[in-house]
């Protein structure tokens, strides 16, 4: 068969070569454009905050008593839900003492944050915005929970809290400045 050109094995491996490398240069952008979409979703996987992502409900009793002032404080429960998408809650409900006397206190607080894991057992909450409005059965002066509140401050406008798992079931909650509560994690609650 390739008697009469001895040549034309070769010629028939050229062909093929040439059909090749025409067909190469689109295996390889098919190739690394498959690629490239993989790792830009595996990042954009990681990279994203998911929606349960800080998800955490709690709830503690604290007296705060406030520096510099004789009588006023806060004695109360306290329950702390950090929900999914960034939406949370806190109630705060007891009483306050004050030269008013002592107080009926009951306060909702609504508020968005955002959560960063700092190691597999403390985690950061930055409450950008809240609101609180006092209940219809609210006798407390605003001044006071105003001063319970800005305990959490982060020194800007929003509040800050930090999250230490002490075991299973307790964490302690902390400000900028010093340690607040230690919290109990309600029924089916972890800090992930």
């Amino acid at each position: 068969m390739h008697e009469d050109n001895p040549f034309s094995y070769c010629d028939n491996y050229f062909y093929y070569s040439e059909a090749a490398m025409k067909l190469a240069p689109r295996t390889f952008f098919a190739l690394s454009a498959l690629t490239f979409v993989a790792a830009a979703g595996f990042s954009v996987w990681r990279l994203l905050p998911d929606a349960n992502d800080g998800v955490m409900s709690c709830s503690t009793k604290a007296i705060m008593r406030f520096e510099n002032m004789e009588k006023e404080n806060v004695n109360g429960n306290i329950h702390f839900n950090f929900a999914a998408n960034g939406n949370g809650s806190m109630v705060v409900e007891g009483y306050t003492d004050s030269a008013a006397g002592w107080l009926y206190l009951q306060r909702y607080v609504k508020f968005s944050y955002t959560s960063q894991r700092i190691s597999a057992t403390e985690r950061h909450y930055r409450i950008k915005k809240w609101e609180s409005s006092a209940s219809s059965i609210d006798e407390s002066p605003n001044v006071i929970f105003d001063y319970f509140m800005r305990e959490m401050s982060d020194s800007h406008d929003g509040l800050f809290l930090n999250a230490q798992k002490l075991n299973d079931k307790a964490i302690l909650l902390s400000s900028i400045n010093s340690p607040l509560y230690i919290c109990t994690l309600k029924s089916g609650s972890t800090l992930n």
